[in-house]
């Protein structure tokens, strides 16, 4: 029953504002997502098979064809995977109904092989009903990547929230972990802390909350041992910086960070 609910609030949600609000690509001007790729692929002659959980209007994904991946997007609402199709008809027979969330759904996206970069950018992992839950979607993101890939994660963590919040949306179930969970997931998987960044927007009044809302978001961008590097995987993670993401990052504010470490606030109109 959770489930049904969690998707459609999700449905009714981002169905309901506009394009340019849910388009999660857009990062500071100090990160370019293309380039750092770029640079990966050389670097660690990473292969072209593309996966995106949660792509919405598929924005993100027509752009990653665009540049010569191989390109799978899924999303947990068919309606939402109809709008991509129609927004960018060059996705039509990459697109997939899918929760991160759910066991069998991530069965049926690993028949078509591991992947060289798995991709949840927005609220994706958010959307979970509780930490377990989220915690299980973060491993099904680890086990579609093949060793030596990347992922690219985007997490809104309590702690970049006034008060250190359980939640923060009223009217959408999510969670909101902490620095800590984070720092377990990725040393449970074993996965390289490649980039951090933190991302910042500020949202206008809307119909339904009658004030502005600050967004923060940690992305991440991770990768997963070669196999190599995982056979000599016997001893525990030493202690380093790369063990705790953002453990000497406070929480982006629009009066405080640099141009180079947040989003720069645009105000965006709804629909």
């Amino acid at each position: 029953m959770r489930d049904a609910e969690r998707r459609r609030e999700i449905k009714d949600y981002y169905l309901g504002i506009s394009a340019d609000e849910i388009t999660s690509y857009l990062t500071p001007a100090s990160f370019d997502l293309w380039e750092s790729l770029a640079r990966y692929r050389r670097e660690f002659r990473l292969g072209v098979r593309w996966l995106e959980t949660g792509g919405g209007m598929g924005d993100l994904a027509a752009a990653a064809l665009d540049r010569g991946y191989d390109v799978l997007m899924t999303d947990v609402q068919d309606e939402l995977l109809a709008t991509a199709a129609t927004r960018h008809p060059r996705l039509r027979g990459r697109l997939q109904r899918a929760d991160i969330f759910d066991s069998r759904d991530v069965q049926a996206l690993a028949s078509h092989r591991p992947f060289s970069i798995v991709a949840a950018l927005g609220a994706v992992l958010n959307h979970a009903r509780d930490r377990k839950e989220l915690a299980r979607g973060f491993g099904h993101l680890v086990a579609l990547a093949e060793p030596g890939s990347l992922l690219i994660v985007d997490l809104m963590l309590s702690e970049m929230f006034p008060g250190h919040p359980a939640s923060i949306w009223a009217d959408i179930l999510h969670v909101l972990p902490g620095f800590a969970d984070l720092s377990r997931l990725i040393g449970a998987s074993r996965l390289h802390v490649l980039e951090t960044h933190s991302l910042y927007h500020r949202y206008p009044p809307t119909a339904v909350f009658n004030a502005d809302f600050d967004e923060r978001m940690l992305r991440l961008v991770l990768r997963k041992p070669p196999p190599a590097a995982r056979a000599r995987a016997g001893a525990p993670v030493r202690g380093s910086r790369r063990a705790r993401p953002g453990s000497r990052r406070r929480a982006p504010s629009p009066s405080s960070d640099s141009t180079g470490t947040r989003r720069a606030t645009r105000r965006r109109l709804r629909a």
